[in-house]
């Protein structure tokens, strides 16, 4: 039987007795509905107040007989709440294991403070996969609630890298409180795998230049962007303001612009092919900003006879709905 319905069934009993007591002592004592209620719910509960009215010798032995069966019920109801509660719990957490446990090729979130929430929006608006390492009792409360898939640990723990399964992760967004914790998170990242690639935030310059020392392939200062984007708000109100329109979320609706990156792969229909012979331009109306070739190099505001190489990595602007069907053309994930 599973614990729900043994809860149930425990409720029933609770239930049915306090109607046997209240006909009981309606029909031994004489009581009204509400007197005999009240003797029923006090008897159960053993609260030990005073009777409506003295019991005869009937109701003092069916009283008894209640007390000893309420105990008995209220016993068992007890016990099966709290296995129902600790089941579901321990339910919870195993089909989060098994579900962290399939992930592969995903993104790992080191804390989800006020960074680490903006990035996971942004990925699970885009479809991503990805699992928060977290040991705040209160933020993963909030996790459970987004129903977000988390490892509870400290991120400058090996373990809690390896539960957050490091081996099979593609990238690795370090966001914790302090530096110190980043660069450590970093430094051990780095050391479990270094092939992974590592985003970490830092507070100010010098920070920065640790973190790329400790490994990190990409060190973001909120504060830097932030002024940057105040300046240019001043400077370029315009560019903003249509930088804004690219970078709204990809759920908005289909119509939403949007920056991508797509890699030409070998065997799609444009591989080897010039620019100005494909249809993305004519067709799908998306503006290929710049090509980063296989060996790094950018080449921006590619000319139409520039060859689209596989490995190559197209940098294009256009709608969300019509750079998916260039990411399916390139035989890509969108």
């Amino acid at each position: 039987m599973i614990p729900s319905k043994k809860v149930v069934l425990a409720l029933s009993l609770l239930i049915g007795l306090v109607a046997i007591g209240t006909t009981g002592y309606m029909f031994i004592e004489g009581y009204g509905f509400i007197d005999a209620l009240y003797m029923a719910v006090i008897t159960l509960g053993t609260v030990g107040y005073r009777e409506v009215e003295p019991l005869s010798d009937p109701g003092k032995v069916f009283t008894i007989f209640l007390i000893i069966a309420g105990i008995g019920s209220v016993a068992y109801g007890v016990t099966q709440a709290v296995e129902y509660v600790i089941s579901t719990i321990v339910f919870q957490r195993r089909r989060m294991e098994r579900n962290i446990a399939r992930l592969s090729n995903h993104i790992i979130i080191c804390g989800y403070g006020r960074i680490g929430q903006q990035v996971a929006s942004r990925l699970r608006a885009r479809g991503a996969e990805f699992v928060i390492i977290e040991q705040d009792e209160q933020v993963m409360e909030t996790l459970d609630t987004l129903g977000y898939l988390y490892v509870n640990g400290n991120a400058t723990d090996d373990n809690s890298l390896k539960r957050a399964r490091l081996d099979e992760a593609n990238t690795i967004v370090v966001t914790l409180p302090t530096n110190a914790d980043n660069v450590y998170v970093t430094l051990s990242a780095r050391n479990l795998r270094p092939d992974i690639r590592i985003v970490a935030r830092a507070s100010d310059g010098p920070s920065a230049t640790k973190l790329q020392q400790a490994g990190a392939d990409k060190v973001i200062s909120p504060y830097e962007i932030g002024g940057r984007y105040i300046a240019n708000a001043v400077l370029r109100p315009h560019v903003v303001n249509f930088m804004d329109v690219v970078n709204a979320s990809h759920d908005i609706a289909a119509r939403s612009m949007e920056i991508e990156e797509l890699e030409v792969t070998e065997h799609c229909s444009y591989a080897q092919q010039a620019l100005k012979d494909t249809n993305i331009r004519s067709e799908l109306n998306i503006i290929v900003l710049a090509i980063r070739t296989p060996d790094g190099e950018f080449e921006y505001n590619p000319a139409p006879t520039t060859l689209l190489v596989p490995g190559s990595m197209l940098i294009c602007i256009g709608y969300a709905s019509n750079l998916d069907r260039l990411a399916r053309l390139l035989g890509v994930s969108a």
